[in-house]
């Protein structure tokens, strides 16, 4: 059995803890949006009114799985931001749990591509692009997108493409280094100065 891969106690209350941060701040993310929205809308733009803060929401997935560096941490923490964030009020109503599960899925995608074995930025920025990517298929399914015009669509997946390799290609991993120099994170794989491969 390989115990890098086992979670404990820690890595559950690491998970609860950032979950509860990420799932208050994606919250404030929705109304801002919704109030960019508005703004946008009498331009006929409306639709971007989201897409800016979409690295914001993928953070609590990319932090997670590059904090713990475990098979699904990333979906995990993603899907429990979510799932408070829902609780907390969100106007979406259930459906951002969904969300929240393939946010976490998309980003955590290269990562086990790559064994769990490489974060440097190059992966964090890739998981950025690969999440905006497959969250924009689903928001064409299950949103509506579909019906908006192609020029404004390829618009809102660069803004949010920008967005997400700001956040969490950048902004994510000098976070959790940061927190990790102080000591915060101490006895979690980002504290081992892994950004290397991991060694088997």
């Amino acid at each position: 059995m390989n115990t890098k891969n086992t979670w404990k106690l820690k890595d559950v209350l690491l998970i609860a803890i950032s979950a509860v941060l990420f799932g208050v701040i994606y919250l404030g993310c929705t109304y801002a949006g919704g109030i960019l929205y508005g703004a946008l809308t009498p331009a006929g733009m409306g639709s971007l009114g989201y897409e800016p803060f979409y690295g914001i929401y993928f953070m609590a997935g990319a932090f997670g799985v590059y904090v713990m560096r475990k098979p699904g941490s990333g979906v995990i923490a993603e899907l429990l931001a979510a799932v408070l964030e829902c609780l907390f009020g969100n106007y979406f109503g259930p459906i951002i749990i969904l969300s929240g599960l393939i946010q976490g899925l998309g980003f955590e995608l290269i990562i086990a591509l790559k064994k769990y074995r490489k974060f440097d930025k190059v992966t964090m920025v890739e998981g950025a692009v690969i999440c905006s990517v497959v969250t924009m298929i689903y928001n064409l399914i299950i949103s509506g997108y579909n019906q908006i015009a192609v020029p404004v669509l390829l618009l809102m997946l660069a803004v949010r493409i920008v967005s997400a390799i700001i956040f969490d290609g950048f902004v994510t991993p000098v976070l959790a280094d940061g927190l990790a120099k102080a000591g915060v994170l101490k006895g979690y794989a980002v504290a081992q100065g892994l950004t290397e491969d991991l060694e088997d």
